[in-house]
């Protein structure tokens, strides 16, 4: 692959993987607060928001290098979309709240081992592990879980996997293949005169990322080639067709780091009663309309109304 195409391709991959809803909560000091390990013994570091809660509410950020305790966002906005719930967040692999909040999708100070193990997969090995041991310890009633962006195919792929998640709500989690997501995200930001070579440049880099050779080397917008890999061959369409439990689906039709259409197409084969589909016409990626504000209240009370709804 020619390092110019690569470079290019990386300016606008960045708006891909960035999703505007990292969430964020206070380190809740109480004694039932324990630890949990990886098999690779490193600590899974995770919050746990008590609030004498009978339910579960946990919340999954998207794939910047971020740590979760350091952004308000979700925390102001999703914390509370749930009666009676404490709330879950995880770091993902490598990050902690020492990791200071940043917008910049290269960071520098990105930490090693984020770029080198974190993966959507891992991420939901995380989660799997905690709620769970959480929902024995804690014998919680109900547990709602909500992600937004890479969150929201987290979201979706701990819901195919285990049996006690009572409803999951998905924001923006685009469709299908994360590669069909990508080129909709580089036909969105590059000039048309561009945009021929560098899908085929994206193909040549997706084939290469698949046969994994010589690939060890690669990290483009914080990532590495496992995060790659693991994303760009995951099934949306599978995931979902294999979930027996109520699932919201949100997607904004003025998205430029997803493609409303796979989305829209994936919902039309789909076509399970336990899935739902909300679009919102006129919002971008990060909930705000053509003149940059933030329209997100319609859409929390548009969840609350769908999590009030008893589903039998």
């Amino acid at each position: 692959m020619k390092a110019h195409r690569f470079n290019l391709r990386q300016r606008i991959l960045m708006s891909v993987v960035i999703f505007l809803c990292c969430i964020g909560f206070a380190y809740s000091n109480t004694n039932t607060h324990k630890q949990f390990f990886r098999h690779d013994g490193s600590e899974i570091t995770y919050y746990l928001k008590q609030r004498g809660g009978k339910n579960l509410l946990v919340l999954i950020q998207g794939s910047d290098c971020n740590s979760i305790a350091n952004n308000k966002f979700v925390n102001d906005t999703f914390s509370d979309i749930y009666p009676d719930s404490d709330v879950l967040t995880v770091e993902k692999y490598g990050i902690n709240v020492s990791l200071p909040w940043s917008d910049v999708v290269e960071r520098s100070d990105c930490p090693k081992n984020y770029v080198r193990l974190d993966t959507p997969e891992q991420r939901v090995k995380d989660y799997i592990q905690i709620i769970g041991d959480l929902k024995h310890q804690n014998k919680y009633n109900k547990i709602i879980i909500l992600g937004g962006s890479e969150g929201a195919i987290v979201a979706n792929l701990i819901t195919s996997q285990v049996n006690y998640i009572d409803k999951t709500v998905s924001l923006n989690g685009g469709g299908r293949y994360f590669a069909d997501d990508v080129i909709h995200s580089m036909r969105s930001e590059m000039p048309p005169k561009h945009i021929d070579e560098e899908i085929k440049g994206f193909r040549d880099f997706q084939q290469e990322i698949a046969t994994g050779n010589n690939m060890s080397h690669i990290e483009m917008s914080n990532h590495g080639v496992n995060w790659w890999r693991v994303s760009l061959g995951i099934d949306q369409y599978k995931v979902l067709s294999q979930t027996k439990r109520p699932i919201l689906i949100i997607q904004t039709l003025n998205d430029n780091s997803v493609s409303p259409s796979s989305a829209m197409k994936m919902e039309e084969q789909l076509k399970k009663d336990n899935i739902t589909f909300y679009q919102y016409p006129g919002l971008s990626h990060g909930f705000r309309n053509s003149e940059g504000i933030l329209q997100i209240t319609p859409i929390v009370e548009d969840i609350k109304n769908w999590l009030s709804r008893d589903y039998g």
